[in-house]
C-alpha cells in the first residue's frame, strides 16, 4: 500500500507542473498573438523537395501577401476569402479554395487563440510546438519561441499527405502596413 502512495504521489506532482507548464505557454502564446496586428517576416519554405525565400506581410484579421524571391516572381496573395498565386513574370494569377487551408485560422485572431487552445502542446529543444488535425484540412504544427512566444514557423500536412514547412525570421511586429499592399491584380487567365 505504501508503494502505491508513493508512486501515485510522485505521477501527481511530475504530471501537475507539466500541465502547469503547458497551460502557462499557450496563455504566453495566446497573450502574444492578441497583441498582433500586423506582421512583417522574412521566410524559407520548404515544400515538394524545393526550397523558396521570401518576405510576407501579415494584417489581421484578412490579409496576408508573400512575395517570393524566384524567377516567376511569385506572389501569394490573401484578400478577405480570396486566395490566389500571382506569377508577375507572366502575369497569371491561379486562384486557390481559402477554406482548404489553414489560412483563415492563421489570420482570425480568435480560430487562431481556439486552435492554440485544442491542440497538443510540447517542449523541442527552444521551441513549443501545437500540434493540430483537422480532418477537412489536414495536420499543422505551429512552432513558437519558448523565450518570447513569437511564431517562428509551421508544419502543414494536407489531405493529401503533401508536407509543407515554412520558417519564420527578422519579424517586424504591428507595424504600418497599407492596404494597397493586399491588391489582387488583374491577369490573364
Amino acid at each position: 500500500m505504501r508503494v502505491s502512495l508513493v508512486l501515485i504521489l510522485n505521477v501527481i506532482f511530475f504530471l501537475i507542473p507539466i500541465s502547469i507548464l503547458n497551460a502557462s505557454s499557450k496563455a504566453e502564446i495566446i497573450n502574444n498573438i492578441n497583441s498582433l496586428n500586423t506582421l512583417k517576416f522574412n521566410f524559407v519554405q520548404k515544400s515538394f523537395d524545393k526550397e523558396e525565400t521570401g518576405i510576407c506581410y501579415l494584417k489581421r484579421p484578412h490579409f496576408l501577401k508573400c512575395s517570393y524571391e524566384d524567377k516567376n516572381q511569385k506572389e501569394l496573395i490573401i484578400n478577405k476569402r480570396i486566395l490566389v498565386i500571382y506569377h508577375k513574370r507572366y502575369n497569371k494569377i491561379y486562384r486557390y479554395p481559402l477554406s482548404k487551408s489553414f489560412f483563415l485560422e492563421i489570420l482570425n485572431r480568435e480560430k487562431f487563440v481556439r486552435i492554440i487552445r485544442e491542440g497538443d502542446l510540447n517542449q523541442e529543444n527552444n521551441v513549443l510546438e501545437i500540434k493540430y488535425i483537422d480532418q477537412d484540412k489536414g495536420e499543422i504544427v505551429f512552432y513558437f519561441s519558448n523565450k518570447n512566444y513569437d511564431l517562428v514557423g509551421w508544419r502543414v500536412i494536407d489531405i493529401n499527405n503533401n508536407i509543407t514547412i515554412l520558417k519564420i525570421n527578422n519579424q517586424s511586429k504591428n507595424i504600418e502596413i497599407k492596404q494597397e499592399n493586399f491588391f489582387i491584380p488583374e491577369a490573364n487567365q
